[in-house]
């Protein structure tokens, strides 16, 4: 056990960049013309009562595994169920961050924590690219990942 200071605020930054990251894939290859209607509009009291209504992450996967490109939905629906209980944890004030500050961190907890925000940037990084439009630039963004291996989570095949 490695006892570091580590602030819950940083592990719970984690799940609002995988919401982040998860509504930009969906927002990009998924949603509706009336749910990015409700995402761009000024914001309004009204606005934002309407915003409530989009879906949530689990809705968002579901529609990205029909609509999404292929393996999105399965590899970010994998991030959410290895991630999520934890993540939530920090977020609302659980167990997780009271017990990390009593005993520590392992030194392999930091280093998947670390790694799964790279991943999240990575991809974040990719949707930019493919929103450039610019064929050379994503093809040369989605090889990063094999140069930065050794700071990302390993890649696992997708399902047959």
């Amino acid at each position: 056990m490695l006892l570091v200071e580590v602030p819950p605020s940083a592990t719970a930054l984690l799940r609002s960049q995988f919401e982040a990251l998860v509504r930009a894939v969906w927002a990009r290859h998924a949603a509706k013309e009336s749910e990015l209607a409700r995402l761009l509009a000024p914001l309004t009291p009204e606005s934002q009562q309407a915003a409530k209504k989009l879906p949530g992450v689990p809705d968002m996967l579901a529609a990205l595994e029909t609509l999404g490109p292929r393996g999105a939905a399965a590899l970010l629906g994998r991030a959410r169920a290895r991630l999520w209980d934890g993540l939530n944890s920090y977020v609302h004030g659980g167990i997780h961050p009271f017990q990390r500050g009593e005993s520590g961190y392992p030194a392999q907890l930091l280093s998947d924590l670390l790694k799964n925000t790279n991943a999240m940037t990575m991809l974040t990084v990719i949707m930019l690219a493919e929103i450039t439009g610019d064929a050379e630039f994503v093809a040369v963004m989605n090889a990063l990942h094999h140069e930065f291996a050794d700071v990302l989570p390993e890649l696992e095949p997708f399902p047959a």
